[in-house]
């Protein structure tokens, strides 16, 4: 499930030099989420028409190379039994590819469960900083359970079909249809999909492509560049589930820790890399999802966030994060499908990166190249 001992003991190195990313200077993130109680929960489609009244926040993503040019747009709602998210990813280009993940959109959540669990580094516990550590029990003894995070709906895209409702499934957080995985993490190198005490999957999810973003982008995102379209994700989980050792459980007025990733399939000339994805918070810190109990949305509500919608260039942020800021959705296996998945004997098969060459149904021509380095492909995730 992990990179070759060589390549951790290098990116353990580079973590070990490198101090906390700082993207301060040129990233303002919105401090919070506010999910608003409904009685009428939004229908899983992909189709954003529901969330017309739901508060939207607007915020930046960062990855190891700077910002994505594109701001991301949340909606938060729920029921007396689940959660409703919406989130919308903007992209110059359509890129979908039956074959190779690398090629498709892909999205994950993130909660903080265990109380010392950060968003940088996925957790961070001190006692799973190796896989070594991690496989000697260091996670799996109880002493990482304060570091615990929750991933939610890891979700990559080539078994999908736009506009269909993938549902959950039981005994783990594999899920082996749409590839739409619920997992937990200690660190980097302890990632794993759901498998402990009643293991299961409790995520629902539809997305699609379209070439208009939604009417509440134009309000919260001033001087936008040129997009094609954009991506848009439904995804709903119970509030509360069997397993609440690996999940987040959600009450009416709690408040979170939370986090969104997404992995551009422009990235490169074969697709999104596991240590390029952007996450929100600045690549630094958790917003906060606040279960709001005051009373249900009202119609036509924006919420800004505090977002920046204008001081986020490369340049700025090639100056102050410098390559400090690599992530990871795929950098571990997600246990049968991922990067590299790992043997039971714990040897790692290498997944070589499929080519564009006769795959790509939606081109991926036009490539933003990030030159991310080495370090990029060997530091294991600092935040997913």
């Amino acid at each position: 499930m992990m990179f070759s001992k060589q390549s951790l003991a290098l990116a353990t190195a580079i973590l070990s030099a490198s101090p906390l990313p700082s993207h301060s200077q040129s990233c303002e993130s919105p401090t919070e989420i506010l999910c608003q109680r409904t009685s009428t929960p939004p229908t899983v489609d992909g189709s954003f028409s529901e969330w017309t009244t739901s508060q939207a926040i607007a915020t930046p993503l960062v990855s190891l190379a700077g910002p994505y040019p594109y701001h991301a747009l949340m909606f938060c709602s729920y029921d007396d039994s689940k959660l409703y998210l919406g989130l919308e990813y903007p992209a110059s280009e359509f890129s979908f590819n039956t074959t190779d993940k690398h090629f498709n959109a892909a999205t994950a959540t993130m909660f903080q469960v265990g109380k010392d669990a950060t968003f940088y580094m996925m957790g961070n516990c001190p006692f799973a900083a190796t896989e070594d550590q991690c496989s000697a029990g260091g996670a799996a003894n109880g002493t990482c359970a304060d570091y615990l995070v929750d991933i939610g709906a890891h979700w990559e895209l080539a078994t999908t079909e736009q506009g269909v409702e993938y549902g959950t499934n039981g005994g783990t957080g594999n899920d082996e249809v749409a590839n739409k995985d619920d997992e937990y993490a200690y660190s980097p190198f302890c990632r794993f999909d759901d498998d402990l005490t009643d293991a299961a999957n409790e995520w629902t999810g539809a997305w699609t492509w379209g070439e208009t973003p939604s009417s509440q982008y134009a309000e919260l995102v001033a001087d936008a560049p040129a997009m094609a379209g954009s991506y848009k994700f439904e995804l709903t989980r119970t509030l509360t589930t069997a397993s609440p050792e690996t999940d987040a459980q959600l009450a009416p007025g709690d408040v979170v820790g939370f986090g969104i990733a997404y992995w551009d399939p422009l990235e490169t000339e074969t697709g999104w890399m596991g240590a390029g994805h952007y996450v929100s918070g600045c690549a630094e810190d958790w917003m906060d999802l606040v279960l709001d109990d005051d009373g249900e949305m009202a119609e036509g509500t924006v919420q800004d966030g505090d977002a920046a919608t204008e001081d986020v260039t490369m340049e700025d942020a090639e100056s102050t994060g410098d390559g400090a800021t690599a992530e990871n959705g795929d950098v571990t296996a997600e246990n049968g499908d991922g990067e590299a998945a790992s043997s039971e004997n714990g040897e790692t098969e290498e997944e070589t990166p499929g080519t564009a060459e006769g795959t790509t149904e939606g081109s991926a021509a036009a490539v933003r190249r990030f030159g991310m380095g080495m370090a990029a492909m060997v530091v294991a995730s600092v935040v997913f």
